[in-house]
């Protein structure tokens, strides 16, 4: 007695058979009546036929990759900035600021799409975008960037020396110390200075004879500076 399986397997067969029978009838129909070119164009048509619906297939499966946003800078002291980035072309871009969709633009031709003079919030902004294809296709988000607005200017303190000081004979050269903001970049008469991790600095400077000004300029990742300056006298 035949199992379910074997019986399944039979039909499965015989239909196959069916479908050959008919397309050689159908071949054999065409060679009689157009002859060998006609057999030569319906093959190409069938191959042709069955390669575009293997292309459709394929591309149905593909995935819709995320946008590529441009990189942003860690920090800024603008309240509002561009973001742009690319994406297939067509696509509709989403821009999502601290998860909050916020604006979408369609992808240009070239594969490039802009968002201008988004407002930031004080502190950390994570953002991120994300693709559709109008029909339905959502992309996975893109890389997060988080951009921190920063309008506070660093601090500097100097130590040493005080202004209007003044200094004689061998003071020369003076120390100049001092406390910046951390990580900041602390320039001295234009002269880069090391600030280290908890702020402090500390470099020598050669006097002139008479007065000497001191020019001080820190700068935060952000952009925010701070300067001060103070004059100080040297006789020989």
């Amino acid at each position: 007695m035949k199992t379910r399986w074997q019986q399944k397997r039979e039909k499965d067969s015989l239909k196959q058979a069916v479908k050959y029978l008919v397309l050689v009838l159908v071949l054999l129909f065409i060679l009689v009546r157009f002859g060998v070119p006609g057999l030569i164009k319906m093959a190409g048509f069938l191959g042709s036929f069955n390669k575009n619906n293997q292309t459709v297939e394929q591309q149905d499966k593909l995935p819709l990759l995320p946008p590529t946003m441009d990189f942003l800078p860690e920090a800024t002291n603008s309240s509002e900035i561009n973001i742009s980035g690319t994406a297939q072309a067509g696509n509709t871009v989403k821009l999502f600021l601290k998860g909050i969709s916020l604006k979408e633009t369609i992808v240009t031709d070239d594969g490039n799409f802009t968002f201008i003079n988004i407002h930031l919030a004080d502190g950390a902004n994570e953002i991120y975008t994300e693709s559709n294809d109008n029909q339905g296709g959502v992309s996975e988000p893109s890389v997060t960037q988080s951009v921190t607005l920063d309008t506070t200017a660093p601090s500097l303190e100097i130590s040493n020396p005080q202004d209007d000081q003044r200094f004689f004979d061998k003071d020369s050269p003076i120390k100049v110390s001092g406390k910046a903001e951390a990580r900041a970049d602390l320039t001295i008469n234009n002269r880069f200075i090391f600030v280290k991790d908890d702020g402090s600095f500390e470099t020598t400077l050669n006097l002139n004879s008479g007065d000497n000004q001191i020019d001080f300029v820190v700068k935060d990742n952000a952009g925010n500076e701070t300067k001060k300056s103070l004059t100080v006298n040297y006789t020989p």
